[in-house]
């Protein structure tokens, strides 16, 4: 029997940075990315799959 997803952690997280910043989520992240580290790319979708996946949650499609 396979591992089960108890809790998609990263799009929880996701869903709740975008709660607190009013859906301005990711350019904020985009923002901080640019002035902070001089970088377009936030890591905002890597650190999402990295987090399901921690919890055994992913985005594939398994029909068996």
């Amino acid at each position: 029997m396979g591992k089960i997803c108890i809790w998609k952690f990263g799009t929880w997280l996701e869903g709740l940075i975008n709660v607190l910043l009013l859906g301005r989520g990711k350019d904020f992240a985009g923002w901080v990315a640019w002035k902070f580290f001089k970088t377009h790319d936030c890591g905002c979708e890597r650190r999402r799959i990295f987090l399901d996946n921690l919890f055994n949650c992913s985005d594939d499609i398994k029909l068996f």
